[in-house]
Order: structure tokens, then C-alpha cells, then sequence
């Protein structure tokens, strides 16, 4: 059942519903949905997982017992696959960096810090219930292959660089001895980054912790100063790690000792997230995630200068020829800026115009996805309006469309890059050129302005509208 009315229905016994808006859980199979009533806001999850939402809960109402700056819950339902927590803000400090083009100022320098220094009341709290965690109670042998796998089997395996298994299966078991060898005494929260920090207030409100378990005080350091698609510039990183070590007072020693330990957990931390990168970003055909590699593939290049592999055998390699791969594409794209021009029109009245002098590029029929034209509350509507947006997103053939067209745009776009090429229109047409193609043309300007960043321009035409 649509997980959307699932939690319409269940947030009906809290009062009365003025309006429901679902919300992208990026990398995460939770479904997320605003509900506004009269006089509140609250957020409602459905996730069929209830270990999951049990340890979310859990964790949730523990925090608030220390009066940390977390959601508050507010209902659950009877089988544990909805909840509902009160709605913070829809603000985090990477839609803050994006908005900010990723200029790195004294305000999200000040946020950054703040994240900070609330991590080291997290990281003391350790008595933990360890029945409620989830998967595991610690980053134990078992959690650290899990992740280790992750990042061979959906990021080496998906980018072909040859590897020997074997080999790099003994390298793994020195990086796990590693990891181990580092007192595990901390809470983790796990996934400690730009898009789990919300903003309220100027006030750092953190969220997403139901993997939270006992772990490396380095971990989530290491998660948020190498945060790939958040794009810190080295000497800024440099800084908050500094500020970090200077927050917990320790000595001299003690420093050499924690920045080993720190970069070696961003070493772990990185290859698990680019096993997210390969499995949302290669395989799920997720835009966000695939453009971090390029700024991932960066990260890993600094990580790699700071750390001994004398006693390792294939790691070393995999990392210089991801570093390789990826940099010399980012050198190789860019020189010159491209020009996208994206059209959406009716089939039934006319083409977009052809720019003569540079010719190509696509035309696409989207008349083979659901049209919401036949509906009667949608008919006056277009494919910029929310209720249209959340129709056809509902749609597997509108999402396996929009993926084989992206990906067919996405490998042109490389090419027309790395030759220099200045221009390429791209058009979108279906019946009445209102719903479908405007949705259509909407969606893949913003996952290449996602993906491409400041290396292309689009403009946008919506003949029909106009």
C-alpha cells in the first residue's frame, strides 16, 4: 500500500490534516511525509523495518533524557512501521552549502563548529540499552566487513579497476586489526554529516542516528570533516580538526595518537561511503550520489598522503587508480562551460526550434509514462505543481524512464564536456506539452545541474507554458 496514505490515515488520529508533503529520504528506503495541521507541524515516517524504527525510537527519547537538540516523538502506531516526531526545520547544512554555491564563510564555518562541539556530548553517552541498537551494539569485526564488502562489491566491482580479491581480502584483514586496535568505548552515531544537521534558529539539530552503537571517538569526526558532496576545502578541514582537538584538552601525545586514529577511520569511513556512492549513485542511477565520487575520489586523495601502507599489498594500488580514474576525468571536464537548453512542448502542435549552427542532441517521447492530464483535479495543473510531482514520482516506468534518459543525457554530457562542446538541446515532449514533459524536462535539468554542478548552464523552455 501507497506508503503515503498509510501515514495520511494514522496522522488523522493526531487531528486534522490541512495538507501532507513527502520529502526525498535520499540514501535511505524510509519514506518521509510533512503533515501540517492547524497549528503544527509533525514528521511521519513509514519503514516497514521495525528493528530499525524500534532503535530510532529508542535512541530518540534517550537523547532528549540529556536534553541534546534531537526531533521529539510524538506517536507510533501499533505495529511499529509509523512514527511520528516533531518537524524541526527543512534546512540542513548542506542545503545551506548549496545555496551558498559551497563558499565556505564564518556563518557555516560557526556550523561546523557547533556540530563539533555537540558530537563530543554524544560521543560520552554509552549507557546504552544494547538490546534497543541496531544492526549491532559496536563497530565489531562483523560490522566493519559489512561495510568493507560494501564499498568492493558495489563500488570496485561497478567501476572496473581490476583488483586481485585475494589479495586485497588480506589487506582487509589488516585494516580491520587496524580499526580494532583503536579503543571502541565511544557512541557512534554512524552518519554524522551535512544532511542529518538540521538548522533551526541557528541552532544545529541532528538527526538520522538509528545506527548509532558503541565505536571509534574518530568515526563521525571523520564523518563530517570528510564529508564528500559538502566539498571542504582542505585548510578548512584541517581547521574544524583542529577545533575538535582542542575542544577535548588533551595533550601533545595524545594528538599524534587521535590524528592517526582520525585518519585512518576517514580511510574506513570513505570506502563505505563509496559503496553508497556505487550502489545509489552507479546502480540506482541517483545523481547526488554519483557526482560526490569526483569529491570522494579528492577526499581519499589527502587521506592517502597522511597514512603507512608499508604492510599492505593491494589497498595501496585500488586507492592511487580510484584517485587516477577519477581526477584525471575532473581535469578533463570543465575547460569550457556547456550550454543546455531543455525544452518541453506538445506533440501535437509543434517541435522545439533546432538551433542551426550547433545542431544535436535529444528529442524524447513521453507519452509511454502515466499521464496525469486524466485526472480531474490535475487537468488545470502542470508538471511543476507539487500534486502532479508527487503523482508521477510514484510511478516505477516514470522513474525507469527518467533514469535511462538521464543516463543516455549523462553520457553525452561527459563527452561534450571533455571535447569542448558548448552546446546540446534536449526536449521533452507528450500530448497536451503540460504535465509529463514539463515533470520530465523539470527533473533532468536538476539531477545535470546536481551531477555537473558550475560545469554547465541549462535554460529551461516549457513551450506550453508560456
Amino acid at each position: 500500500m501507497n506508503p503515503l496514505f498509510l501515514i495520511s490515515k494514522e496522522a488523522t488520529k493526531l487531528g486534522r490534516i490541512n495538507s501532507l508533503k513527502p520529502i526525498s529520504a535520499s540514501g535511505s528506503v524510509r519514506f518521509y511525509a510533512i503533515v501540517y495541521f492547524n497549528d503544527t507541524a509533525l514528521l511521519g515516517c513509514y519503514n516497514d523495518n521495525v528493528k530499525e524504527n524500534e532503535a530510532f525510537i529508542y535512541f530518540t527519547n534517550f537523547f532528549n533524557n540529556y536534553n541534546l537538540p534531537v526531533p521529539k516523538i510524538v506517536h507510533v502506531n501499533k505495529d511499529k512501521t509509523i512514527y511520528f516526531q516533531t518537524f524541526i526545520s527543512d534546512q540542513t547544512i548542506y542545503d545551506k552549502l548549496k545555496y551558498n554555491n559551497y563558499l565556505f564563510d564564518s556563518t557555516i564555518i560557526d556550523y561546523y563548529k557547533q556540530a563539533l562541539k555537540l558530537l563530543t556530548n554524544f560521543n560520552k553517552l554509552t549507557n546504552i540499552d544494547f538490546s534497543k541498537t541496531f544492526p549491532r551494539h559496536c563497530f565489531d569485526s562483523r560490522c566493519i566487513r559489512w561495510d568493507l564488502n560494501y564499498f568492493k562489491y558495489n563500488f570496485l566491482k561497478i567501476i572496473n579497476i581490476p583488483f586481485d580479491e585475494d589479495k586485497l581480502e588480506n589487506d582487509f584483514d589488516l585494516l580491520e586489526k587496524k580499526i580494532l586496535s583503536f579503543p571502541q568505548n565511544y557512541l557512534s552515531l554512524r552518519d554524522y554529516q551535512s544532511s542529518n544537521l538540521l538548522i533551526k534558529e541557528n541552532k544545529i539539530y541532528v538527526i538520522d542516528y538509528q545506527g548509532a552503537r558503541l565505536g571509534s571517538q574518530m568515526y563521525d569526526v571523520a564523518s563530517i570533516i570528510f564529508d564528500s558532496k559538502a566539498r571542504i576545502p582542505h585548510e578548512i578541514k584541517l581547521e574544524l580538526f583542529d577545533y575538535y582537538l582542542d575542544l577535548i584538552s588533551i595533550d601533545d601525545n595524545d594528538k599524534t595518537k587521535l590524528k592517526e586514529e582520525f585518519y585512518w577511520l576517514a580511510l574506513f569511513r570513505l570506502m563505505q561511503a563509496f559503496g553508497t556512492f556505487g550502489y545509489r549513485g552507479l546502480i540506482q542511477n541517483k545523481p547526488s550520489f554519483t557526482s560526490s565520487i569526483i569529491y570522494g575520489s579528492k577526499n581519499l586523495e589527502i587521506i592517502y598522503k597522511f597514512l603507512n601502507f608499508n604492510d599492505y599489498c593491494q589497498l595501496p594500488i585500488i586507492i592511487e587508480n580510484i584517485i587516477n580514474k577519477y581526477q584525471s576525468n575532473d581535469n578533463l571536464i570543465g575547460k569550457k562551460i556547456l550550454n543546455i537548453k531543455i525544452y518541453s512542448f506538445s506533440i501535437k502542435k509543434h517541435y522545439p526550434p533546432l538551433d542551426m549552427e550547433h545542431g544535436g542532441g535529444f528529442i524524447f517521447d513521453c507519452r509511454c509514462i502515466i499521464n496525469p492530464g486524466i485526472i480531474p483535479e490535475m487537468q488545470s495543473l502542470n508538471g511543476k505543481d507539487q500534486l502532479v510531482i508527487q503523482y508521477l514520482k510514484t510511478s516505477e516506468i516514470v522513474q525507469n524512464f527518467l533514469n535511462y534518459t538521464f543516463n543516455t543525457v549523462l553520457l553525452a554530457t561527459e563527452e561534450y564536456l571533455a571535447k569542448g562542446y558548448t552546446f546540446m538541446q534536449i526536449g521533452f515532449g507528450c500530448t497536451g506539452g503540460q504535465h509529463r514533459s514539463v515533470f520530465c524536462a523539470e527533473e533532468i535539468a536538476r539531477r545535470l545541474k546536481e551531477f555537473f554542478g558550475e560545469k554547465i548552464n541549462i535554460y529551461i523552455k516549457h513551450l506550453e507554458l508560456e
